[in-house]
Formats: structure tokens, sequence, C-alpha cells
């Protein structure tokens, strides 16, 4: 019953927490109204910069339509009933901020590269196997965040190393294959979640991502870390709840920045925790 519960509270609670830092239709685009329906912003398509579509359906003639909110900088289509996005998608290149929630896109087209402004892409409730190999060319690209995809197994292409500027990178219920030796070449990455994505064991690319900071493989069924762990210098972060690790590689001591360790969830004995203490004296350890 404590195992639903906590489950219920993860499903509920993960997408407000990622979202509620900032309302984007207040961050994005020049103050002004938010439009609700397509066709009162193509009415005003020039002062359409924020448009917000929640629970409407698209007739089939109005869909392509989309592809003239030219001027618009911050979309959100909500529960639309969409399972791929018209071809004129592509004309939208003032977008700053992307999320389809509720939609169950199959796939995103090649030419969504086109959005060369795009800095925020969210996809909530989505049936996507992967991305386009061309989202490498998004080079504005700070956060990609996607929860409850529903397929069997969702797969990175290996250029999705290449995004240069990203900085926050968020999975959730989603599972995920092996991650490309292309995770390596990630820069600026900050912020690394993969929450409930099936992980059976830590993705050692993770290891050379030295801009990383915060590292959240909570709910998986991780059994160890790799001992390379200590590459990880800036990380300041680190929760591995609920997975099934029994301890931990001495050279942990080498991350001298870490502040947090979340461990609950795990197999850990007091003995060990006592030597986990003593290696990382300036570290919160929770377990």
């Amino acid at each position: 019953m404590q195992k639903i519960i906590l489950l219920a509270f993860l499903l509920f609670s993960l997408p407000v927490i990622a979202q509620r830092d900032h309302d984007p239709f207040d961050k994005y685009g020049p103050p002004g109204m938010v439009y609700t329906n397509l066709k009162d912003a193509l009415e005003e398509v020039n002062n359409a910069y924020k448009v917000k579509i929640e629970n409407q359906l698209f007739e089939p003639k109005m869909l392509p339509k989309l592809g003239k909110l030219v001027h618009t900088q911050a979309l959100q289509l909500t529960s639309n009933e969409l399972t791929l996005l018209p071809p004129e998608f592509k004309d939208l290149t003032n977008l700053i901020y992307f999320a389809c929630i509720g939609n169950s896109l199959t796939s995103l087209p090649k030419d969504f590269s086109n959005l060369s402004q795009l800095t925020e892409l969210r996809l909530h409730s989505t049936k996507l196997d992967s991305l386009p190999s061309e989202i490498a060319y998004l080079s504005r690209l700070h956060v990609l965040e996607m929860q409850n995809n529903f397929v069997d197994t969702f797969y990175f292409p290996n250029s999705i190393g290449y995004l240069s500027n990203l900085n926050t990178l968020l999975f959730f219920n989603t599972k995920i294959d092996t991650l490309p030796a292309s995770f390596a070449e990630f820069k600026k990455l900050k912020n690394l979640t993969f929450v409930m994505c099936g992980l059976r064991k830590f993705p050692k690319t993770i290891v050379k991502i030295s801009s990383l900071e915060q590292l959240v493989l909570d709910n998986n069924e991780i059994t160890e870390l790799p001992a390379g762990i200590y590459k990880l210098k800036n990380l300041k972060q680190l929760s591995l709840k609920s997975n099934k690790i029994s301890k931990i590689s001495d050279s942990v001591c080498f991350l001298k920045n870490l502040e947090i360790l979340d461990l609950r969830g795990n197999y850990f004995k007091e003995y060990d925790i006592a030597i986990l203490k003593a290696l990382l004296p300036n570290c919160r350890i929770l377990y």
C-alpha cells in the first residue's frame, strides 16, 4: 500500500515540481495576452506571441494553420488528441518555448530542427520511441524534458550529446535503452534526472559529464555505482532513492563538492553509512 501511495505521489507531483520554477507565459515573449484558441490567434497573428490551446480538438483543415503563428514565442498544446505535428510546424521559427502535454505524439518531424530559437522543449504523455537525430541542430536548447512516455523503450539518437547549450535533461516514467556515447560530449549539462526509467545499471557514460551539479536516478533498479563516479567533480546533489544499491565505491570521497547524497529506499547497513559519513564529512547523507 505504501508503494502505491509513493508511486501516485511521484506521478502527480513531479510534473508540477518540474515546471513550477516559472510560468513560461510570463517568462517568454512581451507582456500581453495569452491566446487560448487557434482562431483568435490567427485573427491577430502579428500579436499572438503566446498561445495556449487546451482541451480543444483541431479540425483537419485548421491544424496546418498552426504554421501561420510565425510570431509566437511560447506555445503549449494540451489534450488535443494529436498524434503528429503538421509539416507546417517548421515555420514557427520564433518559438522559444514549446510544450506538448497529453497528446499521443508518435514522432517529431525532422524539420523540427528549423526551430533554431527553441530554448525549452517539454513533452508529456507522448508515445515517442526516439527523437529525430536532427534535434542536435537546436543549438539554443537549454531544457529538454519528457514525462510519462508510453512506449516499450525510448532510444536516444547518437546526436543528442551535441546539444551544446543543454543545461537540464529530465526524463520521468520513460523506459530508456542504453545511453549513446555522445552523452560524454555534453559541456554545459548541470541537471540530469532519470526517474522511473527502468535503468538496471548506472550508465557509465554519465561519469564523463564533468559539468553535472545535480544527478537524480530515483526509482530505478541500479545495484551499484561505477568506480569512475569520482570524475563528477562538480556534483553537488546525488539522489539514488529506491534502487537496489547496498554499497558505494570509496571513490565517492573525491566528490568534494557533494552537499546531499540521498540513499533512501536502498539496502545499506548502518556500518556502510558510517563509512560514507567518514568519507564525506561535509555531505548530508539521507538513508
